[in-house]
């Protein structure tokens, strides 16, 4: 939010009046201003106040700045290493490197941090304001045979740090196929290398810390952090003399290194020799501190790592949008072509019908059309129709929830500065969301003439979250097995626990309460007690043909952005375009709607009037594509032969396709639900 100031006009007559006004956003700033108005004009001047308040703030992703003078010392925090191949995130002092004095701290974290894996500690590195450091050793270890072994698988595993500086990421320095530097901004930067040729690991032992400064006031002696990279490199330390250290002494601290250079930093260009990890060898730790100033202000100082320097460019998001868009307009002329052009020609046809006599009607009754069905249309799902009526309140609770919390995301109250805020929104808005589910699968169900309304109730507060923290939990278990990160705590089990049973159920019950409360829902026609035979279709007009393939039109209007956030789920990237999600979400929406609604109106056209679970599956048809398409993405993670990897990625893919199968299965009930209503009540029944 740009600062904004505005001006009064100031009436002749002096009259003084002091307001104190507010203003509510993302950041709340309070300021006093005297206003001199007329008796006349002091309404209409308020409202215009109101309208225009006097602020100056701008727009932070979640937190506060931090202002440092020159010497002050800046934290530098280590978090869970990660590796795109395992997918299980390991504690960084897990492996032999240097721990500060005292032991690792672990910073506070949210519940949502917890969940996702994050592992937040101090760290021994030092760094001061301004003040630059030359190959400053930080410590020796010699591993011992386990712990080289340890080392050295998770080197051959791509394991990355993530280390934070003043709540911002590492960036990675390296080179690329040219030989020139490159910076990227997510996924940290690598422990280690591993040399193809004689396959021996190597680790990287020095860290060129760069960090870039912006005064945001040039009279005072404030300073604040802007961006943040690491420059990592192997080095073969040796001490000046043939100095040997036992890592204890305090001499190690105070000698020269002959492989650096004093008051120069490290460069590429001086490396003789690689860091080897072996028993019994010793590793050397060291770094140098860059301070460099940057013209960048502290509340842009986001958008670099958000949009990785321009590399993914904003036209790929849009031809997403255009080819989402096309898929839209050509539905839409579907629909308005077909649907409107021969319902009108029906619903006439149908209500002249009424008029004839009774010899006309018979031989006008031998044709065959959608209204021949209007006494068992509305019949109650002769399958499981009490699990209908869950899978569609779920899918109301689902459908909102997501779209608040994308809607929260795409104008900026969750953010990648706020670790874990995005994890934690998506379950409060669920559980605050069941209210939804309860009222819709309640009366639904009442529509249904159900009796075991406790029953049904209970399955829509239990079912889809029990199935979560049922995989959840199971994976829990394994991950604490393999000494992960990732493993939630006992203590965040029972708080998810608590919010699901003290929290969650019974604001199902809630809505189910005010659901059966309310009156049952009115059908335009009457069912008879008797079904009507179905008729037997082939083609394209068969059942299971049409709910196969009418999901793959609403996933080809998505199939774009799913790509960019596989890629931030499974791959440790940034994603932050929740504008472009917001807009592909409403896309989604309306193509399972009309298809939907295409599909059914074939289906009553071919005199079948079983169309509750055949919409659901037409439009919720789209998960399975979904769950196809990530199994033919998996061959880019290059993973690891760990089955617990393949058992995290497809565990939690089923999880996330079942969630897009009942959300966009509810749109298709909803569509055909308010379709048939509609267009059965426009005809005249005998």
């Amino acid at each position: 939010l740009a600062a904004g100031n505005s001006n009064s006009r100031q009436p002749k007559k002096k009259k003084k009046l002091h307001r104190k006004k507010t203003h509510q956003g993302l950041i709340r700033y309070i300021r006093r201003r005297q206003v001199t108005m007329t008796s006349k004009r002091k309404s209409n001047m308020l409202s215009l106040l109101a309208l225009l308040p006097t602020t100056s703030a701008f727009y932070v992703p979640g937190v506060r700045p931090l202002t440092f003078s020159e010497g002050d010392e800046v934290p530098l925090k280590v978090n869970s290493m990660t590796s795109i191949k395992t997918q299980l995130p390991k504690d960084y002092y897990r492996l032999p490197f240097c721990q500060p004095s005292g032991g690792p701290k672990m910073a506070s974290e949210n519940l949502g941090e917890f969940l996702t894996g994050n592992k937040i500690q101090s760290s021994p590195y030092t760094l001061n304001m301004l003040r630059d450091k030359y190959c400053q050793v930080l410590c020796q270890v010699i591993p011992d045979e386990t712990e080289a072994e340890l080392l050295t698988y998770h080197i051959n595993n791509g394991y990355h740090n993530n280390w934070i500086i003043d709540n911002l990421p590492s960036a990675s320095l390296g080179l690329n196929d040219s030989g020139q530097k490159q910076k990227h901004y997510a996924g940290g930067f690598p422990i280690g290398f591993t040399d193809t040729s004689t396959e021996e690991a190597y680790v990287y032992n020095h860290a060129n810390i760069v960090v870039d400064f912006h005064q945001y006031n040039p009279s005072q002696d404030g300073f604040r952090i802007v961006s943040f990279a690491v420059e990592p490199m192997s080095v073969e330390h040796r001490f000046l003399g043939g100095f040997v250290w036992d890592g204890q002494s305090p001499d190690g601290y105070t000698k020269s290194l002959d492989t650096c250079t004093d008051n120069f930093h490290m460069d590429r260009t001086q490396i003789t020799a690689n860091q080897v990890v072996k028993a019994g060898v010793p590793i050397l730790y060291t770094y140098d501190v860059m301070w460099q100033e940057s013209p960048v202000a502290w509340s842009s100082r986001w958008d670099v790592y958000l949009n990785e320097d321009h590399m993914v460019p904003a036209q790929v998001h849009w031809y997403s949008i255009t080819n989402s868009i096309l898929v839209v307009l050509f539905l839409s002329l579907l629909v308005v072509s077909i649907l409107v052009r021969n319902l009108r020609k029906d619903i006439a046809g149908y209500n002249a019908l009424v008029d004839l006599t009774d010899e006309e009607k018979e031989e006008e009754m031998a044709e065959s059309g959608w209204k021949l069905v209007h006494a068992d249309v509305f019949r109650p799902p002769t399958d499981h129709p009490m699990l209908y009526c869950v899978f569609v309140g779920t899918g109301v609770q689902l459908a909102m929830s997501t779209f608040i919390c994308i809607a929260f995301s795409a104008v900026g109250f969750l953010s990648p500065a706020r670790r874990g805020s995005l994890m934690t929104a998506i379950l409060v808005f669920y559980v605050l969301c069941g209210i939804l589910s309860g009222y819709v699968s309640s009366r639904l169900f009442k529509s249904f003439r159900g009796r075991k309304w406790q029953a049904c109730t209970l399955l829509t507060a239990t079912l889809f979250p029990g199935i979560c923290f049922g995989i959840f939990l199971f994976f829990n278990i394994f991950l604490f097995f393999f000494h992960s990160s990732g493993s939630v705590p006992f203590l965040d089990v029972l708080i998810v626990m608590a919010m699901w049973c003290c929290v969650a159920v019974p604001i199902v019950f809630l809505g189910a309460y005010f659901g059966y409360k309310a009156d049952s829902i009115e059908y335009p026609t009457v069912t008879s007690t008797i079904a009507r035979a179905i008729p037997e279709s082939s083609g394209i007009f068969d059942p299971r043909v049409a709910m196969v393939f009418s999901g793959m039109v609403p996933f080809c209007a998505a199939y774009v952005e799913l790509f960019f956030i596989m890629s931030s789920l499974w791959m440790d990237q940034f994603y932050y375009v929740f504008g472009f999600t917001f807009i592909v979400y409403l896309i989604l929406v309306i193509t399972c709607a009309e298809i939907a609604v295409l599909a059914c109106y074939y289906q009553l056209c071919a005199e079948n009037h079983r169309w509750w679970w055949f919409s659901f599956f037409c439009s919720g048809s789209t998960a399975m594509y979904m769950f196809v398409y990530s199994v033919f993405w998996f061959k880019s993670l290059e993973a690891s032969k760990l089955i617990m990897t393949y058992m995290l990625y497809f565990g939690y893919m089923f999880l996330i396709s079942f969630a897009m199968f009942l959300v966009t299965g509810m749109i298709g009930t909803m569509s055909c639900f308010f379709f048939t209503r509609k267009i059965f009540g426009s005809i005249k029944i005998d």
